[in-house]
């Protein structure tokens, strides 16, 4: 049990990380374009983005694994 608990923290910390840098990046990057101020004004967002984002997945990752197992089950089988 503690090592499927590691692994979804772990999983989370990852996908969470590379998925609100990369978001919030492009959006300041498109609100701000690449200035002097860029590098500071992306890690302000990302700051907020990140632990939101985190615990977001954390909390939610379960229940978008059942739904999209269900969801591919009822595709396959067609119950």
């Amino acid at each position: 049990m503690k090592r499927k608990v590691l692994k979804h923290f772990i999983y989370s910390l990852i996908m969470s990380a590379t998925m609100t840098g990369c978001v919030s990046a492009t959006v300041t990057a498109v609100n701000l374009g690449f200035s002097n101020g860029y590098v500071k004004a992306w890690l302000f967002s990302w700051s907020i983005a990140f632990p939101v984002g985190f615990w977001l997945l954390l909390t939610l990752s379960p229940l978008f694994k059942w739904s999209t197992e269900s969801l591919a089950d009822y595709i396959v089988k067609g119950k």
